[in-house]
């Protein structure tokens, strides 16, 4: 399967090093990895904690706020690695963020690369992945096949993202 693919992977690339981290596939199997490169928080997955992954850039404020909105009436909270500051390396907020959050989503605007390395933990941690976009084009085509919320960066597209967002999380609680 493609799970076990990716863990060969990570235990031939960076060996038997780290603390185990396990995750169950959708057909119940388990699939282990050790990580060297990230710390593995000791708490575990926050049911309520909503992960998004964005760049960091003053023209996504507002997409942000709606996101936030969206997970606040909707039982959860966001939050986004930009506003933590518990290591002295960002990337391991990143992966403590992932790591406990139920839900990620990820804004493939742009195409930034940190946010697909970003869902790339996401989807290998087993999260509840919610892609956006501005642009079906920053959508690569190995992703395209999971179902994305496109949205218009102004009042109206994001007032649609964020009653999209809403009907998603329905299914997610």
């Amino acid at each position: 399967s493609n799970l076990q693919i990716i863990a060969d992977f990570i235990s031939l690339y960076y060996g038997e090093v780290g603390e185990s981290v396990s995750t169950v596939s959708g057909q119940g199997r388990t699939v282990t990895f050790k990580p060297s490169v990230f710390d593995v928080p000791a708490s575990g997955v926050e049911a309520d904690l909503v992960a998004v992954m964005m760049p960091f850039a003053p023209q996504f404020e507002a997409v942000f706020l709606t996101i936030s909105s969206a997970c606040t009436s909707s039982g959860f909270r966001a939050l986004r690695a930009k506003d933590i500051w518990e290591h002295a390396v960002v990337i391991q907020d990143v992966f403590n963020l992932i790591f406990k959050a139920h839900v990620v989503i990820c804004d493939f605007t742009g195409k930034n690369p940190n946010v697909f390395y970003e869902a790339g933990i996401a989807h290998t941690l087993g999260k509840h992945v919610v892609p956006i976009t501005q642009s079906i084009a920053d959508i690569p085509f190995d992703i395209q096949h999971h179902r994305f919320l496109p949205y218009l960066n102004n009042a109206e597209g994001r007032d649609e993202l964020g009653a999209g967002l809403k009907a998603r999380f329905q299914t997610l609680r």
